[in-house]
């Protein structure tokens, strides 16, 4: 596997992915912290938790607001994130806006929405966390902000998803600058 602490030089072509609308972030002056976020998306959108755990040091928590997780362990987490992923498909982010940098111990911002279809009708358990009366081959979309931390080998050491679902009459042209 290559290190998530460099990029290859045509690290563009290394993760395109038509999941992931990065339109709006693509000129991020941190290229390195572009590649890492692109590959993590690319990961996402196309239900890779295994290259996901390959991107978090073994130390790795996550809280996802959302999904009310506090500071889930690596494993935890990989865990509950397939199991709640694997209810979704033709996932699909856009990017809103990326801040931060790669600089070890630093951390990027991100806000994005989370668009996607559900594969089946919601468990009872996963109900609290998707719109109301949401059924197989039904829509929606979720407004986030991701907080995602590095160490000093590139990986993912810390992070944070703030999120709601998104509203009737949602456009997310009103989030533009």
């Amino acid at each position: 596997m290559m290190s998530f602490n460099s990029a290859p030089k045509d690290y563009f072509a290394e993760v395109v992915n038509p999941a992931f609308d990065d339109s709006r972030i693509k000129n991020h002056p941190d290229p390195l912290l572009l590649w890492r976020i692109r590959t993590y998306f690319k990961a996402f959108t196309t239900g890779d938790f295994n290259g996901i755990k390959d991107l978090e040091d073994d130390g790795y928590s996550m809280t996802d607001i959302p999904l009310g997780v506090v500071r889930s362990p690596k494993a935890a987490w990989f865990e509950q994130n397939k199991g709640f992923t694997n209810l979704l498909t033709d996932l699909q982010v856009q990017a809103i806006s990326l801040y931060g940098s790669s600089a070890p111990g630093d951390f990027a911002v991100m806000e994005h929405v989370v668009w996607f279809r559900l594969k089946t009708d919601p468990p009872e358990g996963a109900k609290p966390n998707l719109p109301p009366g949401i059924k197989k081959g039904d829509k929606a979309g979720m407004i986030n902000v991701a907080v995602i931390w590095w160490n000093a080998e590139g990986k993912i050491t810390r992070e944070l998803e703030y999120g709601r679902l998104t509203w009737d009459n949602f456009d997310i042209t009103a989030f533009d600058k």
